[in-house]
């Protein structure tokens, strides 16, 4: 009896244009349905990729053929044309030499004829696959003369803005006016009122203004209506600017001298980026395991000069990235940065005194690591037996299909567990082998670490500015500070 074919049936369409080329998904769909029809072969599934671009293959349907592929669920690809696979050569190739054919999986187009079993149908493959993508590469150049030429004769291209209305298709912006208003008031904030990003996002929230997406208003938002010269009636394209079809919302000459006091105030606010912070990337808050940010904050006093002050603050606290708050309630406080600092480098001193006291702490872990590499070496031993067996019982069953004893199927279902089990042993040796590099690793860093601590006097007085910093991140792994300013170290081997 004849093997069943079974039918991965893949359709993708990018665009409205292929819609109306003909390429839309019912389209596909029936036209790869009649093709198995009249070929006896049955469809295991439909993988659809319903507006995704044939860039890459990074759509959900194409990860989902290339996971099943690896299973053995269906032993065909079929598709209408070879660019709904892809439009690059580099991933058709892909596709069908590091995924298909390892897997013993055959690829089919309706429309197109080769044979990839073949020296000559690879290679006719391959020319198409280097034509589909040149068109796509024709297709972004068009795309991007396209732009070009819109922007250069004053016509919007990108897509909604806040403060205006835009039909697609129509190259038209209409003024929104209840937005524009908003827009006109913030310049006004800016200009006449020489308020901040900062502060101007403050005032329209605390007025109940509803930002661009409906939520809050942030600087990064104001900054971006400040400088778009899309307000002013210019159409941008990259660095240049066009006289645009639309109706400005801004006065471009008022425009033009809020880029001017823009630049006064930035040159007039710059300063040197200040030096990283001793701690920076390994100080944590005790109290909700945020992350603590160096922050510089000025001390008015009578006279000048005026005086800086740095401090760790919890994110969760200071609140200026939204994304690295743990508890919005958290009240660790302000820890000056040099009080911190001084305990973290008294600690290291003190050890460097106390030679009993480190080589206790390494040789816990030397004895902890001794311990987890037996246990990986008894582990990798019995991996490596085990594989070898099922290497053994692999080639008996091929001797006996080079014998005639087995036929190609009998020796497919035969071999079928082995190769599992086979692959499954192969990891499990990389795993226990990883393991074994890890353990030897913590004990070379052990007497890396005792060495440094041991000498950690002559060897800090020595340092300076980022050497020292090194040195402080070589020997520990993180550090938590609560409220109470109590500094807890956790070393980088333990």
């Amino acid at each position: 009896m004849a093997k069943q074919e079974l039918v991965a049936a893949y359709v993708r369409v990018s665009t409205e244009e292929q819609v109306e080329q003909g390429l839309s998904i019912p389209a596909q769909k029936s036209r790869l349905l009649a093709y198995c029809q009249a070929q006896g072969w049955e469809i295991y599934d439909f993988y659809v990729d319903d507006g995704y671009s044939g860039k890459d293959v990074e759509r959900p349907a194409m990860q989902r053929v290339i996971q099943d592929a690896g299973t053995g669920a269906f032993n065909i690809v079929l598709v209408l044309k070879l660019d709904r696979l892809s439009r690059r050569q580099k991933d058709v190739l892909y596709l069908l030499e590091d995924v298909f054919e390892p897997a013993g999986i055959g690829f089919k187009s309706v429309t197109e004829s080769f044979d990839t079993t073949t020296p000559f149908g690879k290679a006719a493959l391959g020319m198409m696959a280097v034509f589909a993508q040149l068109e796509r590469e024709t297709i972004i150049e068009r795309t991007r003369m396209g732009k070009l030429e819109a922007a250069q004769k004053g016509r919007w291209h990108g897509g909604t803005i806040y403060g205006y209305d835009y039909k697609p298709g129509t190259y038209l912006l209409k003024i929104r006016e209840s937005e524009a208003r908003v827009i006109r008031e913030i310049y006004s904030l800016y200009l006449d009122h020489s308020m901040g990003i900062d502060s101007i996002a403050e005032t329209l929230d605390s007025r109940g203004v509803p930002g661009p997406a409906g939520g809050e208003w942030v600087k990064q938002t104001v900054r971006y209506i400040l400088n778009n010269p899309t307000y002013a009636g210019y159409s941008r394209h990259k660095n240049n600017m066009y006289e645009g079809t639309h109706e400005p919302i801004i006065e471009p000459d008022r425009w033009h001298q809020l880029q001017d006091v823009w630049r006064q105030r930035s040159e007039k606010h710059y300063r040197k980026p200040s030096p990283k912070a001793l701690l920076a990337g390994i100080i944590y808050c005790a109290e909700c395991g945020a992350r603590m940010r160096n922050k510089a904050v000025w001390q008015n006093y009578p006279k000048e000069p005026k005086h800086i002050i740095r401090y760790y603050v919890c994110y969760s606290q200071d609140g200026s990235a939204r994304h690295m708050i743990k508890d919005p309630e958290c009240c660790c406080g302000y820890k000056r940065m040099d009080e911190i600092d001084e305990k973290v480098i008294t600690r290291l001193y003190d050890m460097s005194f106390n030679e009993a006291l480190v080589k206790e702490l390494v040789n816990q872990e030397l004895a902890q690591s001794s311990n987890d590499r037996k246990n990986a070496m008894r582990g990798l031993g019995q991996a490596q037996k085990e594989l070898q067996q099922v290497n053994k019982a692999l080639e008996r069953w091929y001797e006996a299909f080079e014998k005639g004893a087995l036929s190609p199927d009998e020796l497919t279902e035969r071999v079928k567990d082995l190769r599992a089990k086979r692959g499954h042993l192969e990891e499990s040796v990389r795993e226990w082998e990883s393991k074994m590099q890890e353990d030897k690793q913590r004990a070379i860093n052990a007497k890396g670490l005792l060495a440094t601590v041991k000498n950690f006097r002559i060897i800090w007085e020595a340092a300076e500015g980022d050497e020292r910093r090194e040195i402080i991140h070589n020997l520990i792994k993180e550090i938590r500070v609560d409220k109470d300013s109590e500094v807890q170290v956790k070393f980088n081997i333990f």
